[in-house]
Formats: C-alpha cells, structure tokens, sequence
C-alpha cells in the first residue's frame, strides 16, 4: 500500500460515499418539506380530506421515507466522519436493525408501494366495474384501505424485527447498516418484492383503466363523455404517479435485488439508487399541481394567488360540492 493510501482521511477514502449520503439529507429533506404539504392541502378540506385519504396516506408514507434518508445521511456521515484506525467496522446484526432509519426505510418503501397499488386497483374497478364501484367505494372503503396499507406494512416491519432477532441476531454486519446488512437476504428480498411490484402492478393497473377510459370516451353518447372526462382525469393522475414509481423505485430496486443474487454493484452505485428511490419521494406535488384540480385549487388559496383562486369560490369543498349537484343534474337530464 502506498503512503499515499495510509495517510488518506476517511473523509477522502468515502468522498463519493459521504456525496451520496449529502444527497441523501438534501432530498429526504424536500421530500418531507413537500410531503407535509401535500397532507395540509389534502387535509384543509373535509371533502377533500375524506375524497383523498389514500394520497394522504400516500403523502404520509413519503414523509416516513423522507425522515428515514435524513436520518440515516445524518448517521452514516457521523460514523465514517468519526472514524478512526481503530474504529470497529462490524457491529452485531440486532444492533443494526434495531438503529432508527433501517426500519424507517422499510416503512417507507412498503407503505407507499402498497397504498399505490390500492390507487391502481381504485381506478381500474372505477373503470372496469363503474356500477360496483359507484356502489361500493365510499369513504368508509376507502378508510378500510388505508387502515389495511397501515397493517401489512406494520405487520411486515414486525416479521422484519422478528426473524432478524430469532435467527440472524448474533452475526456480524458492516457497521453503516444497510437494509441487507440489518435483516439479511431473504427478507431484504421480500421488501424488494412488495416495493418493485407494488409500484409495477400499480402502473399496470391503471395503464389499463386509462386506455379503456380513453376507449369508453370515443363509444359512448356524447351526453355522457363529462363523467367519463372526470374519470380520465382521475386516471391520468393516478398513472402519473404509479408511472413516476416505477422508473424511480422499481428500476433501481431491481438492480439492488440483483446485487444480493445476481450480480455485484458498487456501495457508490447503490448509494444513488436509493437517491433515486427518496427523490421519488418529492415529486408527487408537482403531479398534483398539474393535474389535480382540487389540490391546485386549494394550494393557491392558501398562498392568496388571486389569479387562481378566483374560480374557487370560497373553498374547494363549496366548489366540489357544486360539480357534484351539476353533475347529478346532468344525469337525471340523460335518464329523462
């Protein structure tokens, strides 16, 4: 080894590293900044709040994966920066798992990718089976769906604890505690499932109600092309979201999947994998903004933006309200 190598600084030895776990901080850092947004607007309105509870879920999750990259960039930073010559790099197994941001990370991963799976399967029941849904789907079922994303994604995070206590508890992992190090392969391979195909399902789902929603359009009586308009734009947001998801978590989760079975990628690589993973986290409340006209709607009059809430009236459940007695309106013109 060169003196060079010998006299080098942790610091200069994980530059790259130490980059990727700035990245991290900076993004989970916007991600709950956004996220907290995204719960107030959707929380500001009682229409909106009970119309919406699985974006708020969603939001929720987010702001969960948000905190777990900062704290975990805080962490990690602080154990490398600390780092002596004689520092320990292998800590026991229970000891890395029962640190706060690997299992915030699960959380973070798992609950999104399961409420975006819920959404996709909303949408394409509203589309494929419209008089089931008009019949079923209330606020009620909607409440049942965020209370069983809660409970898979809890119960999944105990299995997590559970297995890494009983069998894995005593080995020994690399002290910066990945999620791979913490609760070992099989269950690191479970987690990559639920958040790869959650998200990938999710898009499937409501790719297929937007291409039969945009088919319905152009078949059915002009007199009814409105409500089908209502669901496209429904639609459209919902696939944005799951679209975003899947090139942002499912893309690179299947490349760190790889990495435990396959193949072998650097800790550089995979650090901006999982920057990649938190930033996904952020963009969600420019989808809203473009394509949701009740967050839209009820941001700006929160900021006073005169320009755009002009049209509101006075608030979004008055205007929600409204739409929903023309659209009832309209139907009973049809049915006449």
């Amino acid at each position: 080894m060169s003196q060079a190598n010998v006299t080098q600084t942790p610091e200069q030895m994980y530059a790259a590293t130490l980059l990727s776990y700035k990245l991290y901080m900076a993004i989970g850092g916007t991600a709950i900044f956004t996220n907290i947004i995204i719960v107030i607007i959707f929380s500001s309105s009682s229409l909106l709040r009970v119309k919406y509870q699985l974006l708020i879920a969603l939001a929720t999750g987010d702001l969960i994966n948000g905190v777990a990259f900062v704290v975990a960039g805080v962490t990690k930073q602080r154990l490398i920066l600390t780092m002596t010559y004689g520092t320990v790099t292998m800590w026991p197994v229970w000891s890395c798992a029962t640190e706060w941001y690997p299992g915030l990370l699960l959380l973070g991963a798992q609950w999104p990718a399961c409420v975006t799976l819920l959404l996709g399967i909303e949408r394409f029941a509203a589309v494929h089976f419209p008089i089931w849904y008009k019949v079923n789907m209330n606020g009620k079922a909607r409440f049942k769906m965020v209370v069983f994303s809660v409970v898979f994604s809890l119960v999944s995070l105990g299995v997590a604890f559970a297995q890494t206590y009983i069998f894995f508890g005593k080995n020994l992992t690399l002290f910066l505690c990945t999620i791979s190090g913490a609760y070992q392969k099989y269950y690191t391979t479970w987690n990559y499932i639920v958040t790869v195909f959650g998200h990938f399902f999710a898009f499937v789902l409501n790719a297929s109600a937007f291409l039969t929603a945009k088919s319905k359009s152009r078949l059915i009586k002009s007199g009814l092309r409105a409500e089908i308009g209502k669901e496209i734009t429904l639609v459209r947001l919902m696939l944005s979201i799951s679209l975003v998801s899947a090139l942002l978590i499912s893309i690179p989760n299947i490349i760190l999947w790889g990495q435990s079975w396959v193949w072998k990628i650097g800790i550089n690589v995979s650090g901006y994998l999982y920057v990649s993973f938190c930033a996904s986290s952020v963009i969600n409340i420019f989808i809203y903004i473009f394509f949701n006209k009740d967050f839209r709607a009820q941001l700006f009059r929160f900021i006073h933006y005169d320009k755009w809430s002009k049209p509101g009236v006075t608030t979004v459940d008055a205007i929600i309200v409204q739409n929903m007695a023309m659209s009832t309106k309209s139907q009973a013109i049809i049915v006449r």
